[in-house]
């Protein structure tokens, strides 16, 4: 299973290339071709990149003018992690170097991304705030970051006496909660519904830390997105 966290893509053909180029589309490594012609004009893969090296070349192939095309009957196989360690290692992993690419094809300010409602051949991700700032702070307003928001902010209301409005956010975390693992939760076998709440729950945690603690290494704020079921 490879997933792509930063883009969805749902029709074939030719890939739109968004305005920001940080929430266009890309493919994983593991099963995508490219031109010679392209590779001796962008280089091959930036050896920088522990990880994200797939989306920093599709990046650098979009910004010299070629286009991606995605081709549904081109298939690989893909071998999972075995143990849930090995599972979190893996997406800390990706989490804490993903921010050495968005400095790399982003410069300072505060960018705000959002979750798009639509379905189609594009990024699931649309830029809601892009300004100047002193520093790079990049935030992914993601289902999974809101429902801990959405939890902290009943505890904290709770702690302070204000139990109304402490329900009221407490409801509002079970619903986001019940949409966030709603594909997990339809699977008939209940065992394995719980397994793949539990994977994907720790496997986004892993990544968001990630995120935090990469960032803060190269004196940013990464909030990145994490893997949310669309439509």
């Amino acid at each position: 299973m490879i997933i792509q966290i930063l883009c969805n893509i749902f029709e074939d053909g030719y890939q739109r290339v968004e305005r920001d180029a940080w929430i266009s589309p890309f493919f994983a490594g593991a099963n995508v071709a490219f031109r010679r012609k392209a590779l001796d004009q962008v280089g091959c893969y930036d050896e920088k990149c522990v990880t994200g090296e797939d989306r920093d070349i599709c990046l650098r192939m979009a910004g010299a003018g070629w286009e991606i095309y995605f081709e549904p009957r081109a298939r690989v196989g893909h071998k999972n992690r075995l143990t849930p360690r090995s599972l979190v290692r893996q997406w800390f992993g990706y989490g804490y170097h993903h921010p050495y690419v968005a400095t790399k094809h982003s410069s300072r300010g505060l960018r705000v991304y959002r979750p798009t409602l639509e379905r189609g051949p594009s990024a699931i991700y649309r830029s809601l705030l892009s300004t100047r700032f002193p520093v790079h702070v990049s935030i992914f307003l993601t289902p999974f970051l809101a429902m801990h928001m959405l939890a902290a902010l009943a505890v904290l209301l709770a702690v302070l006496g204000q139990y109304i409005a402490a329900a009221v956010f407490g409801g509002l975390t079970l619903a986001v909660v019940a949409g966030y693992f709603r594909a997990d939760i339809r699977r008939r076998n209940i065992l394995r519904a719980a397994t793949f709440v539990a994977l994907r729950y720790l496997a986004n945690l892993a990544l968001l830390a990630g995120g935090l603690l990469g960032g803060a290494r190269l004196g940013m704020l990464y909030v990145g997105a994490t893997f949310d079921y669309k439509g």
